[in-house]
């Protein structure tokens, strides 16, 4: 049985191959004559040429786009890895500038610690009772007249050594003078 299946399938592949040899035989009469000449050959090869030209056209058309594609991957990866290099390089800077922040922090408690470990309990209690008071009294201070006066203390400090270079002056001059007298 798996014979007829298979002679039958061979016949009808057979006929399926001569029907499509007599369709291109029927159809290779390009200049309709009824007869294959050379004319028609001519024809159908100037009809291949144009295929293949057009298919030629396509296929660059296709590797100008694959390239193009390619160069626009590459260019994508460039950006791609240049932008996770910046991040790594600011996020190892952040890093190093967190690390160092906490050492610092950890050596101001440790300090304080310190600190606190020397100082007298009864005088640690007498300060913390003054505290209040201390902090009522900076509460009443005007802060702006404390700037007005930490923006003119340095103008008061010229004029308070120009004074004091003035002062050393006379004093030399009087102290030249009383030499004068003395003698």
């Amino acid at each position: 049985m798996e014979e007829n299946a298979m002679d039958k399938l061979n016949r009808e592949m057979d006929e399926q191959l001569k029907q499509r040899v007599a369709d291109l035989t029927a159809h290779n009469d390009e200049t309709g004559d009824g007869k294959l000449d050379a004319a028609d050959l001519k024809a159908q090869l100037n009809r291949i040429e144009a295929q293949l030209e057009l298919q030629d056209k396509q296929n660059r058309n296709i590797m100008r786009n694959q390239r193009l594609r390619m160069l626009l991957s590459v260019v994508m990866t460039v950006v791609l890895l240049v932008a996770l290099g910046v991040f790594w390089y600011y996020a190892r800077i952040a890093y190093h500038q967190v690390m160092t922040s906490t050492s610092q922090v950890n050596e101001l408690a440790l300090t304080l610690q310190n600190s606190l470990s020397t100082v007298d309990p009864e005088a640690l209690d007498s300060m913390m009772q003054d505290l209040p008071e201390i902090t009522e009294q900076l509460k009443r201070i005007d802060v702006d007249a404390l700037n007005q006066v930490l923006d003119g203390l340095p103008t008061l400090m010229d004029n308070v050594n120009k004074l004091q270079a003035q002062v050393e002056s006379i004093s030399s001059l009087f102290n030249g003078l009383g030499s004068v007298f003395r003698s």
